[in-house]
């Protein structure tokens, strides 16, 4: 009989919830926002979610700072924003969204529903600036090493919402993992470290080499960083002689968040030497991904820097709604209205 159990124990002093499907663990804090804190491949004990060695577990209350106090590390939700910002339209404008978004500072109630042969955890919030439930429900099979977690945002108001959305797992990475991508997606800046690593913000191609092929390249100002501007050259194999076709160690020192265009394919993945965690989903519902690659160059809490990869399906990708609205880049959630999409995670 394939093995499938679910526990429930105390991780830090909160209460946690913990399924096995006999392939693959994950444990889920819903006292901490619903934060998934645990994803083990069983087979081969690599631990995929990174943890913040620095700060501890703690609730924290509406209007404090994500990347100062609460950036412990896992598989946090963001919305109706990512970074902070007054709400940009009318009859809200000019409300404060708080940094990461309104999910991760709040409990969430949490659903079990437990069958013979698959466990669901439905976690639910309500919206704290902007009138709105978000659910999400997590679906793990006996012996199967996919989990699929499905999305739904619902208005409770006479007006309509801008939103995005972003998953927000921080992935414990090492040094020679690759980042897989749809050859074709095509990536814009939010941030990077240093600020000048690109010389464009916009048609960038990850990771450097998978472009256009087939011209010789032309020397610009826009081989600078060695991302080049995804129009008709073919990109170098690094960035600042740091190649990213697979992760360089510590001593790199840079970091990038890159946000895509809609996407043809939704897919993405991070390889290991002893497997891969694969993501999927449907481009008409989820049309976007967003990653953050910080390879020992930042650290909010001002500490020594971070080594980890944020690999993020998103929907507006801009990191403030506010700058989402204004560049078109945002959803709506129309009056009493909902909206629905799904993601898909495999441990392969």
């Amino acid at each position: 009989m394939t093995h499938l159990s679910i526990s429930r124990s105390t991780h830090e002093t909160f209460k946690a919830v913990q399924v096995n499907t006999g392939v693959l663990s994950l444990s889920l804090l819903p006292e901490l926002g619903g934060k998934l804190n645990s994803l083990r491949d069983l087979r081969t004990g690599r631990e995929w979610l990174w943890r913040n060695p620095r700060l501890s577990y703690r609730r924290m209350p509406h209007g404090k700072s994500y990347v100062l106090e609460a950036d412990t590390g896992g598989w946090d939700e963001c919305f109706p924003s990512v970074a902070p910002c007054d709400y940009p339209s009318p009859p809200w404008a000019g409300a404060h969204i708080q940094d990461h978004g309104e999910l991760w500072s709040q409990a969430a109630a949490l659903e079990v529903v437990e069958g013979d042969r698959e466990i669901r955890l439905r976690t639910r919030w309500q919206g704290v600036v902007l009138p709105y439930t978000f659910e999400r429900t997590i679906s793990l099979a006996a012996g199967s090493a996919t989990i699929r977690l499905e999305y739904v945002a619902r208005s409770q108001a006479d007006a309509p919402q801008h939103f995005i959305w972003s998953a927000h797992p921080l992935l414990a990475i090492e040094p020679g993992m690759s980042l897989l991508l749809p050859p074709s997606a095509s990536f814009n800046r939010w941030s990077s470290i240093p600020p000048d690593l690109f010389a464009a913000d916009s048609g960038l191609r990850f990771p450097p080499g998978s472009g256009p092929r087939g011209r010789t390249p032309t020397k610009s100002s826009e081989q600078v960083a060695g991302v080049y501007a995804a129009r008709d050259r073919e990109p170098p194999a690094s960035v600042r002689g740091i190649d990213l076709a697979s992760l360089p160690d510590a001593g790199a020192r840079i970091a990038l968040k890159l946000w895509s265009d809609p996407l043809d394919e939704g897919w993405a993945a991070l390889r290991a030497r002893d497997g891969e965690l694969r993501m999927r989903w449907d481009v008409a519902l989820l049309p976007q991904v967003g990653f953050w690659i910080n390879l020992s160059a930042w650290a909010g809490d001002g500490g020594a820097p971070y080594y980890n990869l944020g690999l993020e399906p998103c929907i507006g990708a801009q990191d403030s709604l506010a700058e989402a609205v204004q560049r078109n880049l945002c959803a709506t959630l129309l009056p009493h209205g909902s909206r629905a999409w799904w993601l898909e995670l495999t441990l392969a």
